[in-house]
């Protein structure tokens, strides 16, 4: 062990002595505590439990600093800021940060993205959004966004910056994925081994125990080892309530957590956008949904109960709260794969045989079963009581019913958010890139029975997020409060910010489970770009314009003068209502203006929908240089997300993809041969962070940084920082904006700071190279967990 990884290791081992914090069984098996007689471990979700609003308090005296220090940083060239003291004078903004699900893609590229928002990060306050992450008061995690909120926060408050500088290949430091889940010892079989049978028994002592026991358990455990590695066993004993005696927490030093996953009803073997959601907060366990309408005591989860109250008075379980249990809660695919049938069917069966040899089961082993259900016998419910009748409580990814950016806990109202910046590393289409279905699926749940008591800003449908590029750039959705009057209360402001390519090609397949240090560190560079318009070289002024985000809500209560700066931001950023979805989309072939940015480069017609699936993404790399290839024809495939089949042929140059208008679908570089004969012009050489590309400027023209190689360029902007659309997800809008906003977008021709400390190159080969674009989306998941299983078949048959 470095020593780095031993100074981790004692700091948290330190912690958790001092603070008793561990199972009652010193174990993954939960054991039988004291606690007061007459008490209730069940509240009705009436408005923030009193632990919550406490700790709150202690938040917002560290945030309210952090956040004027970044704002009066953000607002610096302003011609006039005092709208910044005038806030604070009477009030703070309040901040969360939803990081998307995707497996290891999202745990990264979101690592990145919080990276750049953290003043630990080394250039983070330079050339990025440092100490707006000291401002934040709450952080969501979803699917993969869970392992990465995980391990952040249950290493003590760790910074990303601190896991790079231990970041290795082959040591087991955090989040070395050198080898796979599936075989941690890689060549050392004996590591293998112990690994796996100290997994099986943890399992089976849970299930001695009188607890109920899945393949989930088994998940957990296994991830443990790569989350928590200074920890005996990857943290087995380690509870989630713990957190609420860790000193950075108390003191309000970091945000709070809350980790999301899906209830699946007892007969039913999936989720869907109607199914129950359940958050998993430092605190409590519940939801706030009329099907359950209560929160449980974290600490005490496991302890069998009638309405609340222990049925052996005085005697309660703790431990059964495990960090790798609830982490597997919302990060579990395991059904999803089970619900395939045949052959998946038979592959379950036979790895409950090896995972759960001995133990008695329901069986129901594809879920996390959360058994005595904690909300068994509660009257707290509005509809449907199935869920507080049944003994058990199955849980699932919180992601799978299509909510995989974690918006739900940071859109309640009794939260009283003012912003709520999103990452999207969605795997929408066949090339793993975001097209924005997560929006419209949390968009269009607050209209339904189940959501009834929730409310999110009004987002385009998908098409039209891909015509207008909305999925390949930073937007704000919600910027006019007035607009929104129709919902069930105001929202949050919405920063999204989906996932792209800038130094690093992060749209890497779910499936992928190992990851060399080289790639894990330029995901997580290329994660820190997205946060911050390629070091701001897309647009110098966006570190401003996060700023007006902050502000935005706070500035509209108290009717205080928006500044010009501002006022131009949300022209450039803020969806205005406009909706483009029709199947023939037609623009001229001239400067096009998407959300802010322009797109010089011919363009030619196209019909059917402006999907991805229409462009080429392969590139061909060598460790220090990208090319841009011959062109070649990507005829339109069949899109499964629309029912429809595109036939337009396009002729697209490789290397032209970030540059495509996503309104006009194709945009030819002056390579291609179909250009209309022009010869292709001469390369320049561009360098971005460490990574040295070579690049057409043709190319570089249509990029939406809206800008020559050496020149600037004027664009104008998509609105007028209002909205008074709507949307039911698929075609509806409206807009009372216009595009007349103006600003500079200077694109660096030479070396930017380097950030995160990351001086490597992309590599010429790497595992993720072949798995990127392998499928469609909509199999990425099963894929991963096939991958998953059918190696485990390989290493448990070592002992």
């Amino acid at each position: 062990m470095q020593f780095a990884d031993f100074i981790a290791a004692v700091s948290l081992l330190s912690y958790l002595q001092t603070t008793n914090a561990w199972s009652p069984t010193n174990s993954y098996t939960p054991g039988k505590v004291s606690c007061d007689s007459d008490i209730n471990l069940i509240r009705k979700a009436d408005g923030l439990a009193s632990e919550e609003t406490e700790w709150l308090a202690k938040r917002e005296s560290v945030t309210k600093d952090a956040l004027k220090k970044f704002l009066d940083r953000a607002t610096a060239t302003f011609s006039d800021n005092s709208i910044v003291d005038s806030i604070f004078d009477s009030t703070q903004p309040r901040v969360g940060f939803a990081s998307c699900g995707g497996g290891y893609r999202a745990m990264f590229v979101d690592a990145g993205v919080v990276a750049a928002m953290d003043e630990r990060t080394v250039g983070a306050t330079e050339n990025g959004l440092g100490g707006l992450l000291q401002g934040i008061s709450y952080i969501a995690g979803s699917s993969g966004g869970s392992f990465f909120t995980s391990t952040v926060t249950y290493n003590n408050w760790t910074s990303v910056q601190e896991i790079i500088d231990q970041m290795k290949d082959g040591d087991h430091s955090i989040w070395d994925l050198s080898n796979s889940p599936t075989n941690p010892g890689g060549s050392d079989t004996d590591y293998t081994n112990a690994v796996f049978e100290n997994i099986t028994e943890s399992i089976k002592l849970k299930n001695e125990a009188g607890f109920d026991v899945s393949l989930a358990d088994a998940w957990g455990l296994a991830f443990g080892y790569y989350f928590f590695p200074s920890l005996p066993r990857g943290g087995y004993s380690y509870q989630w309530s713990d957190i609420q005696d860790a000193d950075v927490f108390k003191n309000g030093e970091m945000p709070m957590l809350i980790e999301l996953a899906k209830v699946e009803k007892s007969g039913e073997t999936s989720v869907d956008l109607s199914s129950t959601t359940i958050e998993m907060s430092a605190f409590e366990f519940g939801s706030w949904e009329p099907t359950i309408n209560s929160f449980s005591s974290m600490k005490y989860l496991g302890t069998e109960v009638n309405n609340g109250s222990p049925v052996t008075p005085g005697e309660c379980i703790a431990g059964f709260d495990n960090v790798n249990f609830l982490t597997s809660a919302s990060t579990n695919v395991i059904n999803t794969l089970s619900n395939q049938g045949g052959f998946f069917s038979q592959m379950i069966q036979t790895y409950e045989t090896k995972f759960l040899p001995n133990v008695t089961t329901q069986g129901h082993i594809d879920v996390n079963i959360a058994a005595p259900n904690p909300f068994k016998g509660t009257t707290n419910y509005e509809s449907d009581s199935s869920i507080v009748d049944n003994d058990q409580l199955y849980l699932v990814d919180g992601g799978i019913d299509g909510q995989v950016i974690p918006f739900t806990p940071l859109m309640r109202k009794e939260r009283d958010l003012d912003l709520v910046i999103a990452t999207d590393t969605t795997a929408d289409t066949d090339e793993v890139w975001p097209f924005g279905s997560a929006l419209v699926a949390t968009y269009e749940r607050q209209f339904m029975e189940i959501g009834k008591t929730d409310a999110f800003p009004y987002v385009p449908d998908t098409d039209t997020i891909i015509n207008l590029g909305i999925n390949k750039n930073p937007t704000f959705f919600g910027c006019d409060s007035s607009n929104l009057t129709d919902l069930a209360y105001v929202p949050p402001l919405v920063v999204y910010l989906p996932n792209r390519a800038y130094s690093y090609d992060t749209n890497v397949s779910t499936s992928v489970l190992t990851y060399t240090r080289e790639q894990r560190l330029g995901m997580i560079q290329n994660g820190f770009e997205i946060a911050t318009r390629n070091n701001f070289t897309d647009d110098p002024d966006f570190l401003g314009c996060m700023g007006c985000a902050v502000m935005r809500r706070k500035q509209e209560k108290l009717g205080l003068e928006w500044p010009t700066e501002c006022a131009q931001c949300f022209e450039r950023y803020c969806w205005n209502g406009t909706v483009s979805n029709s199947d023939t989309v037609a623009v001229p072939s001239s400067s096009v203006s998407i959300n802010g940015t322009s797109s010089i480069a011919s363009v030619s017609y196209a019909t059917g929908s402006a999907s991805d699936d229409n462009f080429s993404t392969i590139h061909t790399e060598t460790s220090t240089t990208v090319t841009c290839h011959e062109c070649e024809e990507a005829k339109a495939t069949t899109s499964a997300v629309y029912g429809e089949t595109n036939v337009t042929t396009t002729v697209e140059c490789e290397e032209c993809e970030e540059a495509q208008s996503q309104a006009t679908v194709t945009v030819e570089c002056e390579e291609c041969e179909d250009a209309q004969g022009n010869s292709h012009h001469t390369t320049t050489t561009l360098t971005s962070m460490t990574t040295t590309t070579q690049v057409c400027e043709e190319c570089e023209e249509a990029q939406e940084t809206a800008t020559a190689i050496t020149t600037n360029e004027n664009y104008n902007g998509p609105s007028n920082g209002s909205s008074n659309g709507s949307s039911n997800g698929s075609s509806n809008g409206s807009s009372n904006g216009s595009s007349n906003g103006s600003g500079n977008s200077v694109k660096s021709t030479s070396s930017t700071p380097s950030i995160l400390q990351v001086t490597t190159g992309i590599p010429s080969t790497s595992a993720y190279d072949v798995m990127v674009n392998e499928n469609s989306a909509n199999n990425l998941i099963f894929k991963g967990v096939v991958s998953l299983l059918a190696i485990f078949g390989a290493i448990i048959e070592l002992f």
